[in-house]
Order: structure tokens, then C-alpha cells, then sequence
């Protein structure tokens, strides 16, 4: 997980925020050097995104930051209808990245220095709300839109902002605070659990397994389960699961991908087992359940 760690005062403050409305097949322009940070939310469907040599496929739900200095560009179409909202945020204060999610020991004096009376804001660059955290962050931001990006109509609109300027900045921190990440005050092992639970929602589409996920946090496997359990009450493997089959019913719904593509796509080896095991957890096939909701 990468962050990018604001010094404040100043705060971040906004400048403009937008909706965009893809048809399949339409892809994300390049850009470079924008000098603002591109805060993009999904809605729904999907978006291909490249941000200097990293690789994103957001999906329902998710949140990303692109950085002002990089080049950004859609590295695939996407292939359905999508649409996401964007916003855009800059700072005169001093940032960095960093791949902790704890403060450093510099920035730790930073902070105990009175004399500085300095903080830190603390944002992942990529992180995805569950569906209670959408509503209200979707709410919040739907108050900052002033532009509107319609591929089906081939049109662009800006409209006079309903907010005035103050109003807008507290709204945007409040949008900031869904995200932020604050300096823990739980214990390793609840730390440990959440981190763990991120990298599964970001990475269940791969070949995940518990020997990975334990090397990739280099723990041992029986000491993952213990934390994700306690934290959870549901162990990797579960929780790895339950994520493949939620993911797959939106597919089935939003796509016209086959059965077995969206199988493969949600990580499962076989579509013999995608059928059995979304016929455990929805009690019914994955052919069912789309007859059921269209």
C-alpha cells in the first residue's frame, strides 16, 4: 500500500470536481504533470488506469489518487457502462509518499516539536469504501460537482458552483476524512488483520492463497488466521471467498460476460467450482441468479 503524507498547515484545499459517464469501449486520456492530485471515485462499472508504472483496474466502490508530477493514461477500455467522479486537490505545504503506514521516526519529532505545531494527513493512494462508506462519501462528494463528462451525448458541461469557496473546502475535507488514515492506536496484531483484509480486496482477482498472503506479510500462516479471526471472525480463506462471489453478482448483473469469464476474472480456477461454491453462499447457479436480477 502506498500514502502520501500531507505536512499541515496548510491543509489540501479543492478546486474542482466533475462527473464522467463512459460508454464500453472508451478509455481514459494520458496526461501528464497536471499539477493537481486526481482524486477519482467509482461509481460503478470499471476504469483502466496506469499511474506512472503502476497498475490499477477500479472497480465499484473504489477510490484513487493520482499524483500531480506523474503520467496517468487508461491502459485498456472498459467494458461496460461506467461512470466515476473526480475531483481535484492541490497544496502549497510540503508532501511525500511513503509505502508505511505508520509515522516515521522523522516525522514523529516533527510532530512532538511544539514550536513547529505541524501534523501530518495521511491518504492512500488507492483504497476501496464498503458500500455503508460509499453512500455518505458519494452524498458528500455529489455536493462539489461543477463539470460533467457525457461520452453517450458527446458532451462536456460546466456549471456555477452551488457552494461558495468556504463551503467547498468543508465539504472537500470532509470528503479527505472518509479516507484518511490516522496513526493506529490499535495493536499490531488488529493492524496487522485490516492490512490484511486490504490486500485481499485488492488482489482477490490473482492467485491468492494463505501460504502467499503469509509470505507476502511474512508471518506465518497459523498467526494470519489467528488475527483475522479475532479482528474478522472469519478466517483469509473466508474472507478471500466471500469477496470472489459479492464481486462475481455485480458482474452478473452489470456485464454480459460469460459465466466462466467472470469466473475467471473473480480469481476462481474452474468455472465448476465458481458454480459450486456461488450456489453455496446465494443458493442459487450463477445463470440463476442473473435470470433472477435482469
Amino acid at each position: 500500500m502506498e500514502y502520501v503524507n500531507f505536512s499541515t498547515p496548510p491543509f489540501p484545499h479543492f478546486v474542482v470536481a466533475g462527473n464522467a459517464l463512459y460508454r464500453p469501449g472508451d478509455i481514459h486520456g494520458k496526461r501528464s504533470n497536471i499539477g493537481v492530485f486526481d482524486l477519482i471515485f467509482i461509481e460503478y462499472g470499471e476504469l483502466y488506469i496506469t499511474d506512472d508504472d503502476k497498475t490499477y483496474h477500479l472497480k465499484e466502490n473504489d477510490i484513487l489518487i493520482l499524483k500531480p508530477d506523474s503520467t496517468h493514461f487508461g491502459h485498456k477500455r472498459v467494458s461496460m457502462k461506467t461512470k466515476f467522479n473526480w475531483l481535484h486537490f492541490r497544496t502549497f505545504g510540503d508532501y511525500h509518499y511513503s509505502n508505511e503506514f505508520h509515522l516515521m521516526k522523522e516525522e514523529r519529532k516533527l510532530l512532538n516539536s511544539y514550536s513547529d505545531r505541524k501534523n501530518l494527513v495521511t491518504l492512500p493512494l488507492y483504497k476501496k469504501l464498503t458500500h455503508l462508506e460509499s453512500g455518505e462519501f458519494s452524498t458528500c462528494f455529489t455536493k462539489l460537482i461543477s463539470a460533467n463528462i457525457d461520452k453517450y451525448q458527446q458532451k462536456e458541461t460546466h456549471e456555477q458552483a452551488l457552494l461558495s469557496p468556504l463551503e467547498c473546502q468543508e465539504v472537500f475535507l470532509r470528503v479527505l476524512s472518509f479516507i484518511q488514515v490516522f496513526q493506529p492506536q490499535r495493536n499490531s496484531n488488529e493492524l496487522l488483520a485490516t492490512n490484511i483484509m486490504e490486500y485481499i480486496m485488492s488482489n482477490y482477482h490473482t492467485h491468492l492463497t494463505l501460504e502467499s498472503i503469509a509470505n507476502y506479510f511474512n508471518f506465518h500462516p497459523v498467526h494470519i488466521i489467528r488475527c483475522m479471526k479475532k479482528e474478522f471472525g472469519i478466517t483469509p480463506n473466508k474472507a478471500l471467498t466471500q469477496i470472489r462471489i459479492e464481486n462475481a453478482k455485480k458482474l452478473l448483473i452489470t456485464s454480459t460476460l460469460s459465466i466462466n469469464k467472470i469466473s475467471d476474472f473473480v480469481g476462481f480456477t474452474t468455472p465448476s467450482y465458481f458454480n459450486k461454491i456461488f450456489k453455496e453462499y446465494t443458493g442459487l447457479t450463477p445463470k440463476e441468479y442473473r435470470n433472477h436480477k435482469l
